[in-house]
Order: structure tokens, then C-alpha cells, then sequence
């Protein structure tokens, strides 16, 4: 049934205005309204006080005092937005807000008893709802577009029309700031996911703007106190259409002198600072796969959450008992299922697992004779090659990211590793024994190659990595659409073998027979041989002809757009049954933040990489084959690969600022004026979690515009009133030591309401000073207003 009205109450104030109230409450069976009779002090209305003049969010909450003889049972709610109220002053919304929460407290005897009903505005009520991501994942999302958002999660009738900004800033030359200024919404979640509150994620925009938000009426309003009596253009933002305009709201400046309805004034001077610090708190985003043993995302593939399977067997003369889970991710990822004979294995068991495919197992096991008192189980994926008659079988992507997550950053570097061990058995119990071979390049020796997982890591439809650079993603279609990859095959043995290659218009060597090669003239062409007959390569052209080509090029076409990440193996090192991982081409020298071995994969420093990450692993070369080949005895073949971490992690370079002293730069970047080092009286450190870009981290917070179809790193805002164009935290420090090093009044006194709201301007004769409002207390039935005023340029 939705929202209904429940009670109201109708009176006029000493001026003849007449003021509405309306209860309702969100019901699944209709219910009837009745009316409330208020008390004499009917209603008040309170926006908060603070000795922060630009503190960012300001709520407010109302009192309603009403005389009942009856249990009013149903303004009792555990929920939080079950019951709202509206008060209308002559038909116009002057507030609306929520009950809250199981407040009902009341005398109560056979006479009538006075009821105060509490209620918070949509700011306040928004601290007890959770940012959700906005398309369900992440993504790049507008101001605009975040406030929308969260306005809508508890606003469900819509009595919230419009956002107005304070043109106090420009970006791109426009005042427009809430759809052009952009940020990841991952920005709101902690690093173990868990997101921020809606009020919160309020507050930091507002902060970042250099406004305080505030509601009143049907609006939200960001505002600029510092220069509110300067400009009075704001961008009025309409939530039904997403439409803006430019309109100018009154800042008719309002005498005290000539408004006072009661004589109680104070005046006094606030606290003056010396020392301002704002902190630019960033969120890093150093994390940029899901953690690999999420433990909410990789769960038991059976319903029965518990669900394991026991065996023993007996392994180098001693008995194990061996436990097997099978497992499966939730959201995370998405993986080759397994097969066999091409016909899908539903759910994993004991039975089956000699599969074609990839799972997630976890694994333990114990002596038989010396049962432990509890069990240490290790989580594996698990990629299998029983293929028939021992024919390779597993091949193409076997894992990638389900949800491909967006980034966007400047330079830095991508550290990717693999933990991995090879084994013949599909059970990833590390007491399983497979064989003691190592590599060995001995007389009896036929080779062996070094461990090799292809990858595919791309940013969208922009780019790839191909092992030595990012390569725009033209290219590549460019290379299909010209018949450019083969279909390869090798190595092969082949002596005598010879390949022809020449130079199209295109700029690629094209490998061809005998026959073409010697018809060619005119373009750039070599040929050559095999140093090892064992090693040849080629593929089968349009007419069943045999062409021979280079490695580069086989590996080329295998790879197209993806890249090797290699683990180099050494003569003496096992082959089975040892965790390895891949070779490190991480170096001091290039100065990472949070630094570990990987294999290391640059970004462009001189533009920025935006877009969705994909991240594949496909099968690696050394399944379904025997690893290390040699003529003296029965090679070992490879059945699975048993994997037990991977890791990609974002970090930035310029890290160290004292090689000797190992001293670094602090992610969370602070910005502090001091005004006398010699007396120092700090104010309470500001916070930014929407920050400018910082090169020295990488980071969820940055903001982001957008100028054509490119998104840039916001680096400063000009201020509309002096043309300063400062990073938005230079702006805030600026702003706050301009105001707190000097003596700045407050004035209170109650003063008749003549329309006044957050946004006005007000003048004590006095003093000759002006004012904004920083607290303020509607009296409703009495057209009156207590103030609590401070000081303003």
C-alpha cells in the first residue's frame, strides 16, 4: 500500500500563517487518519549548532508536542524511515523528516498527556543507511549522480526536487560542478568492502566543494559561507529530469536590529587558530583483484555448506587420511568448469575430479596413526589435464575476473604473481608424491621450457599488455581484420625446414612459401633456418601448404592479445610436488610503494589508464604434458597445477624520499598554514576523503572530469569570486585560516521570521558586522526564530 496518513494537526501561527502537519506510515493494510491536537509550544524546528563555520553537513530535527488521551501505538517503529512527517507553512513544504527509531516516551494517566514526537531530516536519518554501489559495481560515477543516488534510498516518495550548488567554484570554465566532477564509487567502501553511510558519503562531496549541505524545504543546498554575501548564483539541480539551470536566490541582507521579537542578546568572540592542517585521506587502491580466499565468496559447491569427502592411501610408507572439499566462487570469479569427454561435470567429487577443467578444492590431511586435534585446510584452484591417451585437452581462459572493476590512475605499476605447484594427482594434499624429477640438461636430455601461464590484462577496449608495452586495441583488430594471426602449430621436428618472410604495406612481416617468397620484389624479405630441428614451427595456409615461421611470430599468434607471465625453471630444481612462483622483475630501484617480488607491468605516465580491468589466466603450457623430457626413463606427465594465491596489486613509484633513512611519502597527504611558529593553537585537523590527485599514491579518491570523451585527474578549482585556481584542499586551508586568525563575533538573540533560512544574511547595527547562521531554532506557532550568528567578511 505504500505511505499513508496516519494523523495531522492544522493551526495558525500569531502572524495568521497557517502551519500543516501530516503524519505518515509506510503500511501494508489501509489505516485511517486521524487528527492530533498540539500543544501550546506546537512545533520546533532545530538546525544544529557547531563552532566549525564551514562545517560540511548540517542536520536538523523537529519536535512536535501533541495532547493525547490514547496510546498512540502507531508512531511506535524499529525502522527508520517507516514514518516521516511534512509541515507545510500556507501550503508550501517548509520540512519533512523521519521518526526516529523506537523513540515513544510519554506520561501517561487517565488525563491528557503531552507527547513529544521526535524526528530527524533526510541528512541525519541518511547515517543509518549504506552506500550502495550505484550500478551494482563499481564504477565512474558523477557527483550528480552519487547525490541522486542516495537522496532516492530513503526518499521513495519523492519530496526531495531539487539540489542547489553555490556557484562558488568552477572546473572546465562552467559552475557545474556536480556533472563535472567524477569518482570511483569504490572511493566509499573500506578495504575490507564494507561501505560508508550515506550521510558520510555526503559530507566528504561537500567537503571536497568547500560547502556546507544543509536541507530545508524541498531542497538540498550546498553553500559557500565564506562568500555567500558576495554571490548569490546557485546551480539549481532538478531530480525529476536531471536538468540544470542558473538562478540567483535572495541575499537581501536582513537587519536584526529591526526584527527582534524578544530581548535576550549575547554577543562573543570565538576562538581564534594559528594552525590549520587538512588531510587529504585517501583510499588506496592497492587492492585491485578480490582477495583469493574470500571466505564469503569461495563456498562449498554443495548445499550442505560442511559437505567433505575422506579417503587414505597409503604414500612413502605411511598411511594418510586425506580430506577434499570442492568449492566454487559466489561473485568473484568465473572459471572453466570441468569435463570429461566434453560432457560437464555438475558437481565435483573424488570420483570425477580426474577431469579436463578447473575447481576450487580445499585440501587436508594427517597420519593416520596420529589423528591432530584439528585440521589445517588450505584453499587451492585446481586446473586438471586427464586428457585421453594422455592427448593435452585443457586449454583457453580457465579464470578471470567476473566482475571487471574500473580504475583509473596515472603511471604506476601493476605487480602480478602466481603461487603455484605442479602435480600428477588432482589432489592438492601437499603429502601427495609425485615423482623426485628435476630439471636436468644432461646427454640424456630432450629439453624443457620454462613455466609459462598466458595472460590477458587489458583496460577495457583501450588497451593490452603484450609483454612489452601497452598496445591500443586498434592494433590488434586492425591485425584481424588483415588476416594477420595464424593457426600454428609446434615445436615439431622437421629437418631441412626453411622460412620466407617479407614486409607488407602494412608493416608486417608476413611468413609465406618458397614459391610467393621468390615471386616478391620490391618489399624488404629474409629466410632462414632452425638452430634445433626439434623446434620448428609453421602453420597450413589457404591451399594446404606447409609454411614455415619464426618463434616470434608462433608465439605472437598464440598469444595476440595477451602475454606470458613466466616462472624461469633451473637445471636441479623438482619438478613436482614444490610451490613455485613467478620470476621476479620487481627492483628496488624502481622506488614502489608497499614494494614485493612479481613480475612488474608498467603504465603509461604521460596519460591516464581508465577503464575496466581484465585480468584472464589461461591454461598454463605445462599441463597435460610432460614437463621434463628425457631418453634414460619414463617421463612424468603433468595431470593438474595446483594454485594457491594470485595477486594483483596497483602501486606507485617515487615512493622513497630517503634511500638512507628509508623514509617515504605519506599516502594521506597533509596541507597546513602556520601562521606563528612560536604560539601555536591548532585547529582540529580537516579530513578529505574526496581528494585532489596525489602521484605519490594510488588511490580510490581522486576526482575525476571528464572533457570529451577523456577523463582527466582533477588538479585545481578556480574560485569564482578571486579566480584563485588552487587544489580544492589549498582552497579549504585557505579559507579556514583567513576566518580563524582573526577575531570574529557571535551574536544570539530571538528574532521574528521573516523567511530566514540557512542561506541568509543578516546585520547587527551594533556590531556592523554581518552574519550567516550557524544555529537556529524555528518556533513555529510564534513566527519566531532563536539564533545563534556568526561572524562573515
Amino acid at each position: 500500500m505504500g505511505y499513508q496518513l496516519i494523523y495531522n494537526s492544522s493551526f495558525k501561527d500569531i502572524d495568521e500563517n497557517t502551519i500543516n502537519i501530516e503524519i505518515y506510515r509506510d503500511s501494508g493494510g489501509t489505516l485511517i487518519a486521524s487528527e492530533l491536537l498540539c500543544s501550546a509550544d506546537a512545533v520546533s524546528i532545530n538546525y544544529e549548532s557547531d563552532d566549525d563555520v564551514f562545517k560540511p553537513i548540517k542536520c536538523s530535527d523537529c519536535q512536535i508536542n501533541v495532547l493525547t488521551t490514547k496510546v498512540l501505538a502507531n508512531l511506535y517503529t524499529a525502522l527508520g524511515n517507516q514514518i516521516y512527517c511534512t509541515i507545510s507553512k500556507n501550503g508550501s513544504l517548509l520540512w519533512c523528516g523521519y521518526s526516529v527509531p523506537c523513540l515513544y516516551n510519554t506520561d501517561y494517566n487517565e488525563e491528557y498527556n503531552l507527547l513529544s514526537l521526535q524526528f530527524n531530516d533526510i541528512l541525519s536519518s541518511l547515517g543509518n543507511y549504506n552506500y550502495t554501489y550505484l550500478n551494482e559495481k563499481q564504477s565512474i560515477v558523477s557527483f550528480y549522480q552519487v547525490i541522486k543516488h542516495i537522496i532516492s534510498q530513503i526518499d521513495t516518495n519523492e519530496l526531495i526536487k531539487n539540489v542547489y550548488v553555490h556557484n562558488a567554484k568552477k572546473i572546465n570554465d562552467t559552475t557545474d560542478l556536480l556533472n563535472n566532477l567524477s569518482i570511483l564509487d569504490r572511493n566509499f567502501f573500506d578495504e575490507a568492502n564494507e561501505p560508508e553511510n550515506c550521510k558520510d558519503v555526503l559530507e566528504y562531496i561537500a567537503r571536497y566543494l568547500g560547502m556546507t549541505c544543509y536541507y530545508y524545504g524541498d531542497s538540498i543546498y550546498f553553500v559557500d559561507y565564506d562568500i555567500i554575501k558576495n554571490i548569490n548564483l546557485y546551480t539549481k539541480y532538478i531530480l525529476s529530469d536531471d536538468s540544470n539551470t542558473v538562478v540567483a536566490l535572495d541575499n537581501t541582507v536582513i537587519n536584526v536590529n529591526q526584527n527582534i521579537y524578544e530581548s535576550n542578546a549575547s554577543i562573543a568572540i570565538g576562538e581564534l587558530y594559528n594552525k590549520v592542517v587538512v588531510v587529504a585521506n585517501s583510499n588506496s587502491n592497492n587492492t585491485i583483484i578480490p582477495e583469493w580466499n574470500d571466505e564469503d565468496d569461495i563456498i562449498n559447491q554443495n548445499a550442505d555448506a560442511n559437505k567433505y569427502y575422506e579417503s587414505t592411501r597409503d604414500i612413502s610408507g605411511k598411511n594418510y587420511t586425506l580430506l577434499n572439499a570442492f568449492f566454487k566462487s559466489k561473485n568473484n570469479w568465473w572459471w572453466a568448469k570441468p569435463s570429461i569427454l566434453a560432457v560437464p561435470i555438475e558437481e565435483v567429487t573424488p570420483q570425477n575430479a580426474d577431469s579436463n577443467g578447473s575447481y576450487w578444492q580445499k585440501a587436508a590431511y594427517y597420519e593416520t596413526a596420529n589423528e591432530p586435534s584439528s585440521l589445517n585446510w588450505k584453499t587451492y584452484f585446481t586446473i586438471s589435464d586427464y586428457g585421453l591417451m594422455g592427448w593435452k585437452t585443457t586449454d583457453g581462459v580457465q579464470l578471470s575476473l567476473k566482475n571487471k572493476l574500473p580504475i583509473a590512475v596515472k603511471g604506476g605499476t601493476f605487480i602480478i604473481d602466481i603461487n603455484y605447484r605442479l602435480s600428477g594427482d588432482w589432489n592438492a594434499a601437499e603429502c601427495i608424491v609425485t615423482s623426485d624429477e628435476q630439471y636436468y640438461d644432461g646427454k640424456y636430455s630432450t629439453g624443457f621450457t620454462d613455466t609459462m601461464f598466458k595472460c590477458k590484462l587489458a583496460i577495457g577496449d583501450k588497451m593490452y599488455y603484450d609483454g612489452d608495452g601497452w598496445v591500443n586495441y586498434q592494433e590488434y583488430h586492425n591485425k584481424v581484420a588483415r588476416n594477420y594471426y595464424k593457426i600454428c602449430n609446434g615445436p615439431n621436428t622437421w629437418a631441412g625446414a626453411t622460412w620466407y618472410k617479407y614486409l607488407d604495406e602494412y608493416g608486417y612481416w608476413r611468413f609465406v612459401t618458397k614459391g610467393e617468397y621468390d615471386s616478391i620484389s620490391g618489399r624488404e624479405k629474409y629466410s632462414g633456418g632452425y638452430a634445433d630441428r626439434n623446434y620448428v614451427y609453421s602453420y597450413m595456409n589457404s591451399s594446404n601448404e606447409r609454411v614455415f615461421v619464426e618463434k616470434w611470430f608462433y608465439d605472437e599468434c598464440k598469444l595476440q592479445d595477451c602475454f606470458y607471465l613466466v616462472h624461469k625453471n633451473k637445471v636441479g630444481d623438482k619438478v613436482f610436488d614444490t610451490d613455485y612462483s613467478l620470476t621476479n622483475t620487481v627492483s628496488w630501484r624502481m622506488n614502489l610503494a608497499e614494494s614485493e617480488d612479481g613480475v612488474a607491468v608498467s603504465l603509461p605516465s604521460d596519460k591516464m589508464t581508465l577503464g575496466e580491468l581484465i585480468f584472464e589466466l589461461y591454461a598454463p603450457n605445462q599441463l597435460g604434458t610432460t614437463p621434463m623430457r628425457r631418453t634414460d626413463k619414463e617421463p612424468v606427465r603433468c595431470n593438474s597445477f595446483h594454485i594457491n594465491d594470485v595477486k594483483l596489486k596497483y602501486t606507485t613509484s617515487d615512493y622513497v624520499k630517503d634511500i638512507f633513512n628509508d623514509e617515504t611519502y605519506d599516502e594521506d597527504l597533509k596541507f597546513e598554514n602556520v601562521i606563528d611558529e612560536n604560539i601555536v593553537n591548532d585547529f582540529d585537523d580537516i579530513e578529505f576523503r574526496i581528494n585532489t590527485y596525489n602521484e605519490h599514491a594510488g588511490s580510490y579518491s581522486y576526482v575525476l572530469t571528464k572533457i570529451g570523451d577523456e577523463y582527466y585527474f582533477v588538479d585545481t578549482l578556480t574560485d569564482a569570486a578571486s579566480l584563485d585556481k588552487l587544489k580544492a584542499e589549498e582552497h579549504c586551508i585557505n579559507k579556514y585560516v583567513n576566518y580563524y586568525s582573526k577575531p570574529r563575533f557571535r551574536y544570539s538573540n530571538s528574532i521574528k521570521n521573516r523567511d530566514i533560512s540557512l542561506n541568509s544574511v543578516l546585520k547587527e547595527n551594533t556590531l556592523n558586522k554581518n552574519f550567516v547562521i550557524n544555529s537556529i531554532i524555528y518556533d513555529l506557532i510564534n513566527n519566531k526564530c532563536d539564533v545563534e550568528l556568526n561572524e562573515i567578511r
